[in-house]
């Protein structure tokens, strides 16, 4: 593993095996767990896992992701005297004869972490029992993992550190707006920016607005579906699936506030969107369509960017997340860059065998993207 250190409330697997020998929790596999029961709410509300673990995103993915992708859910939960302790959300398909074990990510979810109570401490034979509970596999590959989620799921699941080829990228919002674009932006592009929103934003048909009618929120999301349409080779959000998906869950309204869709438009006219998750002082970012045919000229996209760090913080936002990739355009907000790691076992040789094959054309692809971009 390099010289990646494991820095969780478990301190690794050493820590795990010194664990109280209370009574045996009950570890069960659930394929289908119920995401939004008040239990599991309360249990992600106090864990350390992210936005990509709430009950409405995990709730959308195994209504309109996983079955689209043949994907059957593998949820592993863990109780101590009937109270829930911890989830472990995974998912079990087959792909050319090879049976993966995965995080629910499939191309959607950039965090991967599991659920768990912040009291909890598990016992020494906990991680030989959710072995023994799980179906047999070639494949185990949990990822995107931030560092303080590797020891957690190492701990519980064993297996091999991988460090990932790119890094996630946030910016810290200290102090009011102003103090933080000074301290985050070089000067040559605040510059820049604050020329380009003068000369949008005196017209008094331009906004930018955070929408909350659901109608126009799913208008919005399929809009964003063709706005990017031949830009991003591979692009997930091109399936219908997928978009109904992200549809889903911006249009949830249950008061827990998971999703939040802006819209820049000038007299009437959209220029773009942006979708992503706000949970815990973070804010996800995730989507973006602009029409950049007809208003390129107005650098929509970082209109956004800008407009949304300021509203996040005048609602108490400590932190804006640009998720996974390293885009060059994320440095200009001072962003700093998190690694990314995989968690991998492959007990049988086809296993071992398919994951090599496996990583390299994922390499190829992204080394591919790299020179288009």
């Amino acid at each position: 593993m390099g010289d990646v250190t494991l820095r969780t409330r478990f301190g690794g697997a050493a820590a795990l095996a010194a664990g109280r020998d209370g009574g045996a929790p009950v570890v069960a596999l659930e394929p289908e767990f119920d995401f939004t029961s008040e239990a599991f709410r309360a249990l992600h509300a106090t864990s350390s896992s992210t936005a990509f673990q709430h009950p409405d995103w995990l709730h959308a993915f195994h209504r309109h992701l996983a079955p689209a992708r043949d994907a059957t859910g593998l949820i592993v939960t863990v109780r101590e005297d009937d109270r829930l302790v911890a989830v472990l959300p995974l998912i079990r398909r087959v792909m050319t004869g090879v049976s993966l074990v995965e995080a629910t990510d499939l191309g959607v979810s950039d965090y991967a972490a599991p659920i768990l109570a912040p009291d909890w401490i598990p016992g020494a034979d906990l991680p030989a029992r959710i072995a023994s509970a799980m179906p047999a596999f070639d494949i185990m590959r949990i990822r995107p993992v931030r560092e303080e989620h590797l020891g957690q799921w190492q701990a519980l699941l064993g297996g091999d550190v991988m460090q990932l080829d790119f890094s996630a990228h946030a910016t810290e919002l200290a102090g009011g707006f102003a103090e933080w674009r000074a301290g985050a932006l070089a000067s040559n592009f605040a510059s820049q920016l604050d020329r380009k929103k003068r000369r949008f934003f005196k017209n008094p048909g331009a906004r930018l607005e955070l929408l909350t009618d659901h109608g126009q929120i799913g208008d919005a999301i399929r809009a964003i579906q063709l706005l990017r349409a031949g830009r991003f080779e591979g692009d997930p959000i091109q399936q219908d699936f997928v978009r109904d998906f992200y549809a889903g869950v911006a249009s949830k309204d249950d008061g827990h506030g998971l999703a939040r869709t802006y819209l820049l438009s000038l007299d009437g006219e959209a220029l773009g969107y942006v979708f992503g998750l706000a949970w815990n002082g973070r804010f996800h970012y995730l989507l973006i369509g602009c029409d950049y045919d007809r208003h390129g000229r107005h650098s929509p996209g970082l209109l956004m960017y800008d407009g949304i760090i300021e509203d996040w913080m005048r609602s108490g936002g400590e932190i804006f997340d640009f998720t996974i990739g390293d885009e060059a355009f994320k440095a200009e907000f001072g962003t700093a860059p998190t690694r990314m790691f995989a968690l991998t076992r492959t007990p049988t040789l086809r296993g071992r065998l398919a994951l090599a094959a496996f990583n390299a054309r994922a390499m190829l692809r992204r080394r591919k993207d790299r020179a288009a971009s």
